[in-house]
């Protein structure tokens, strides 16, 4: 359990319409260093707690008007007050009056007259769970963060933001699936940086992982949402392209390969251009998954081939690129 905190940091409501009352357990609390605020009515308790959060609050039981029962219940539903801990003090000790303190969320009873040991522990007891429960939100909110971390960074590249490998290995398997079921073909467009070992020659590799994190950005910007993007390997951008033929897909690689082309890579002392190369592959019934990824692989290496900066389009029957 926590041990160490701040006394001056914890903040203490006192409520009791008697003034010897309040005298004396705030001259106890504040002995121990404790903030203390006290108010002499149920109202008065309810305008402070709109004001202030408070670490803890000692409610006397029997006040006229409102009394401590009514005005705890509002208490512990205002949004200042959420998780609160309310310690009734009453000098009855009737077991209806402990019972309803309790079913009214109260965290203790204490009886009256005070006993100054009694007090200091009991509060001192309850700032400290109240602590613990802080802090054990604070790390469960920490953990969730880094799990959500983790799980991106199970899923994405890191350097790129985009998918990774298995990720869109495994989207690629649950759209071959889709495709049979719903009989609707999809394509896949396989691209490469041409001469990107040039840009890592020349301007080094923090360049070239800047052209990466670029051309990502690029490509999230100009395509659908519908489509995936994955770091296929290297400078290798995979995109799935879910009830897309091969007219649409090329349509797209023709966009992005002109995007590219004309956007300047580098700073304002090192400004330069670069082209990529696209490989299309349009997912017919029957076609497994390795011969879609290799038709797309082959109609890249035919783009390099025949001087890069084109869309190639590979299919069960015809071959043929477009600028």
């Amino acid at each position: 359990m926590v041990d160490v905190f701040d006394p001056a940091s914890i903040k203490i409501l006192l409520v009791d319409d008697t003034p010897e009352n309040l005298e004396i357990a705030g001259r106890i609390l504040l002995g121990e260093g404790y903030d203390i605020y006290l108010a002499d009515t149920g109202i008065r308790a309810l305008e402070l707690a709109r004001q202030t959060v408070f670490d803890l609050i000692l409610m006397d039981i029997m006040m006229p008007g409102l009394d401590g029962f009514a005005a705890g219940r509002q208490l512990l539903h205002l949004p200042t007050q959420q998780g609160t801990p309310l310690i009734y003090v009453s000098a009855r000790a009737e077991i209806e009056s402990v019972s309803k303190a309790f079913e009214l969320g109260a965290v203790d009873y204490i009886r009256k007259p005070y006993n100054p040991l009694e007090l200091k522990a009991r509060v001192k007891t309850h700032i400290q769970i109240r602590k613990l429960h802080e802090q054990l939100l604070a790390h469960k909110q920490e953990l969730e963060k880094a799990l959500a971390y983790a799980r991106s960074l199970a899923k994405t590249d890191e350097l790129t933001g985009l998918l990774n490998r298995r990720e869109i290995n495994a989207l690629m398997d649950y759209e071959m699936i889709r495709a049979v079921r719903n009989q609707h073909e999809f394509s896949i467009i396989l691209a490469d940086i041409d001469f990107f070992k040039v840009i890592n020659d020349t301007y080094g590799h923090l360049a070239g992982d800047q052209v990466l994190k670029e051309i990502a950005r690029l490509m999230r910007e100009n395509t659908r949402e519908q489509d995936f993007i994955a770091r296929w390997g290297g400078e290798e951008i995979l995109l799935l392209l879910p009830e897309t033929g091969a007219g649409e897909a090329t349509e797209l690689a023709g966009r992005l390969r002109r995007v590219i082309a004309d956007h300047p890579f580098g700073d304002s002392g090192q400004c330069y251009h670069l082209t990529m190369t696209f490989g299309i592959a349009c997912h017919h019934p029957g076609m497994a998954l390795n011969d879609l990824l290799n038709k797309a692989d082959q109609a890249l290496y035919e783009g390099k081939g025949s001087g890069r900066n084109q869309v190639v389009i590979s299919s069960l029957s015809c071959t043929r690129s477009a600028q």
